[in-house]
């Protein structure tokens, strides 16, 4: 339920890039505020000359702004780092000469701030020291649901919002709801989710874009597509115009859902707004790629790819992508996944994804590549599987590399899986094909010996060997 700060660079951006659409006013505050800023972060992690900056260059932002908007705008610059905004938060609680008590939008800022800094025990304190002093609007009580949302601490959001509704001076707005329907959403509690929504719906509150989305998002994550298209079309037949999130939503809903065709279609109308920051909608479409054998999806996936370069590295996405490149026979780049791995450390253990590289191997007649391969696993700790051990055998009669063929037997012996009644019918297969019957009848007789021979089904078995199937 986490989610990963904004990139500096971007929020800095996106600082100067608004200033351009505020009125004047807003103009001068967000580029003085700005420069302010720059000289805080210069300080570095020197609380002392922290404060004394602050001290000589920030009272302007509470004597020209005694609604509290100077001090709002610095923390919402700093959003970034919390730990610095809420520096500053800490010092304007201690300006107490200038008699300019804190205002509401002040506190709900700041409790927001430390929601995404995690410390929640002091955004509780803020919100009740906003209450004591008669400052608990909407916007406080909006900001402590958003940070318990943030935590992943969805009971005392509820919580709150229980509060919320039995106050007489203020009531819950769209963002109240907004934030309800999310938790609820991450829950799975589709019923509560709906019931939410029902309710804003009855208090005639003007609903958002913002509160579709939440909506949808919920329906993606309890996997309801049909109530996921229902909403989008609502919206569409509404006054509530589909925004490029939204869109986003139905994307990712699409390729969790496995939906390639209307996956595709919404990727080409939005792909301009995939890749921006948008990391883990690309490994969700490479994921409904890889579970599904269409046509040109290695193309595809690859596309998608360069859109997380310089990412870091996702062992599931790598091990998905070794299965793919397996299932297509690309060897280079099967290889190349399963290099990077053994170097990243990660072990896979489903037999399934064992069975597709061996697979691999036998299809494209590379017995040697397997023998490596089946060593490094097993010195990394790779589940292996019998599979592996058959395939070897195959392999080496096909070649006529018998002794190898019987050296892959004699490892079987020390191993966990042993030899079947297959391991011997392999070999049997093997010999006869190259007309040895004296050693296939050597095979049949250690089958005896063993007590493995079961007369009836030894021929379905053997000529099962002719496809046989490793993955």
């Amino acid at each position: 339920m986490t989610s990963k700060f904004m990139k500096l660079s971007g929020q800095f951006i996106d600082k100067f890039t608004r200033v351009s659409t505020l009125p004047a006013h807003q103009t001068d505050l967000v580029k003085r505020v700005s420069i302010l800023k720059n000289e805080l972060l210069a300080m570095g992690d020197n609380s002392k000359k922290f404060e004394s900056v602050l001290d000589h260059k920030g009272q302007w932002l509470l004597t020209s702004y005694r609604d509290g908007a100077g001090i709002v705008e610095l923390m919402d610059q700093l959003f970034p780092l919390p730990y610095m905004a809420l520096q500053v938060l800490e010092w304007r609680r201690r300006q107490l000469d200038c008699c300019i008590p804190l205002t509401s939008e002040e506190y709900a800022k700041g409790i927001k701030i430390a929601g995404r800094a995690r410390d929640i025990s002091f955004a509780v304190s803020l919100f009740n020291e906003a209450g004591k002093k008669r400052s608990q609007t909407a916007s406080v009580y909006n900001a402590l649901m958003s940070a318990y949302m943030y935590n992943g601490l969805a009971e005392e959001c509820q919580s709150v919002f229980r509060d919320f509704i039995r106050q007489t001076h203020c009531a819950p707005t769209v963002a109240s709801y907004n934030t309800l329907i999310s938790v609820y959403g991450r829950l799975l509690m589709v019923k509560n989710m709906e019931a939410a929504f029902k309710e804003m719906q009855k208090r005639k509150l003007s609903l958002s874009s913002s509160t579709y989305n939440c909506l949808i998002a919920g329906y993606v994550t309890a996997w309801k597509w049909d109530k996921m298209e229902a909403t989008l079309r609502e919206m569409k037949a509404g006054s509530v115009e589909p925004d490029t999130e939204t869109y986003l939503l139905m994307l990712r809903g699409y390729a969790n859902s496995g939906d390639l065709v209307k996956m595709e279609e919404m990727y080409e109308s939005i792909k301009d707004q995939v890749g921006v920051n948008k990391s883990p909608l690309v490994r969700a479409m490479i994921c409904a790629y890889c579970k599904k054998a269409v046509e040109g999806r290695v193309e595809k996936i690859e596309s998608l790819l360069s859109l997380l370069s310089g990412e870091e590295y996702y062992p599931w996405l790598n091990v998905l992508l070794i299965r793919l490149y397996a299932q297509e026979d690309i060897l280079e780049s099967m290889e190349r996944r399963i290099d990077e791995a053994f170097e990243r450390k990660t072990c896979v253990n489903k037999s399934s994804i064992m069975r597709a590289i061996t697979a691999a191997y036998f299809r494209c007649n590379e017995v040697d590549s397997l023998v490596n391969f089946v060593k490094r696993a097993e010195s990394a700790g790779w589940k292996l599987c019998r599979s592996l051990y058959h395939c070897k055998i195959m392999m080496y009669g096909s070649q006529k590399r018998f002794e190898e063929m019987e050296s892959v037997v004699n490892e079987m012996r020390e191993t966990n899986y042993g030899l079947v009644t297959k391991t011997f019918a392999i070999m049997c297969k093997a010999y006869k094909s190259h007309g040895m019957e004296s050693n296939a009848e050597k095979v049949m007789g250690k089958m005896l010996k063993h007590g493995y021979l079961c007369t009836p089904k030894t021929h379905l078995t053997l000529s099962a060997l002719d496809a046989p199937q490793l993955a």
